[in-house]
């Protein structure tokens, strides 16, 4: 070979590489949609997961938190997610891992300690202009701008970010919570685009994981009014919801018709995009457990029945 043509080849070569890689990638995308397409079960557990209880599980999804008890020193390792995604049966589980968009935790790796003290004077100082009030329903929560640039940077955009922190764990996707933050009064009031910003905010996060890892699934709960939004279908591939029978006002407690009707049909804009719709109730009852169980199937959800500790996998 002349050493003219020697460069050329070595373009070809890379060049097939790329495009073996890109085929390759788009093959693995398309195995994930089938199997989140085919998912008829799944489980939700954020706290006490261990990752031997997930493989012996028959759910065809699962919901989990990236780490043993939230903080970044016992996150699950990509052996532990790999062996949580094999069923018994030797088939594949999708494994997703919650993240919380609209809430700071006081656990997780980024948390400082003195943030939590930000109402007295001097603590407001050193706060981060995204930290708002604490939920008095979770302590330890604290709802946050969502919008604002450096909270973005935590989640997704920064260095060592969140979400490349689940990435490269390995996990099929991300379940992201509070995405309804755009409710709330106190946080939406000083911002008239609190809806559109969350829109774009999970978009963008989509988009990213997605550059980072073809095929990685971003599935939001609540929030189901959002579905009005086409461009917010169309980037994410499936919705949880809770207590859309029960537990909206108290544990148990049915819904009123009028308010199941109306987020039912949100939901349904999602469904005849052709993704799923992934429903959980807090229930203990079994009456209350087969009333739901026959009225979501027949809505065509996935349903899956817990406690609200989510501490455990029934």
């Amino acid at each position: 070979m002349s050493s003219s043509s020697a460069p050329v080849a070595a373009k070809v070569a890379t060049w097939a590489l790329l495009l073996g890689a890109a085929l390759n990638g788009q093959a693995a995308g398309a195995e994930r949609d089938r199997l989140l397409q085919a998912a008829k079960s799944w489980g939700y557990q954020l706290q006490k997961v261990e990752p031997a209880e997930i493989a012996a599980s028959p759910y065809d999804m699962v919901v989990i938190d990236y780490s043993r008890d939230g903080s970044d020193e016992t996150a699950f390792t990509r052996e532990d997610v790999a062996r949580m995604q094999k069923k018994p049966d030797g088939g594949r589980r999708i494994v997703l891992s919650y993240l919380s968009i609209g809430e700071a935790e006081t656990y997780r790796y980024y948390w400082r300690w003195y943030w939590r003290w930000y109402w007295g004077w001097f603590f407001r100082l050193l706060a981060p202009g995204w930290l708002a009030g604490q939920n008095r329903e979770w302590r330890g929560n604290y709802a946050v701008r969502y919008w604002m640039k450096d909270w973005q940077d935590i989640i997704f955009k920064g260095q060592n970010s969140y979400l490349d922190r689940i990435i490269r764990a390995g996990f099929d996707g991300a379940y992201l919570d509070k995405v309804d933050e755009y409710e709330e009064k106190s946080i939406a009031r000083p911002n008239p685009n609190a809806r559109a910003d969350m829109i774009a905010f999970v978009g963008a996060l989509a988009a990213h994981a997605r550059g980072r890892e073809p095929g990685f699934f971003i599935v939001p709960q609540n929030g189901e009014e959002l579905l009005e939004d086409r461009s917010y279908r169309a980037s994410i591939d499936a919705a949880g919801k809770e207590d859309l029978l029960f537990g909206e006002t108290r544990t148990g407690r049915a819904n009123s018709p009028e308010e199941i009707k109306t987020k039912v049909g949100y939901l349904e804009l999602l469904r005849k995009d052709g993704k799923p719709v992934f429903a959980v109730e807090y229930l203990e009852a079994r009456q209350q457990i087969e009333r739901a169980q026959a009225e979501l199937l027949a809505y065509g959800f996935v349903p899956y029945f817990t406690d609200r500790g989510l501490d455990t996998l029934r």
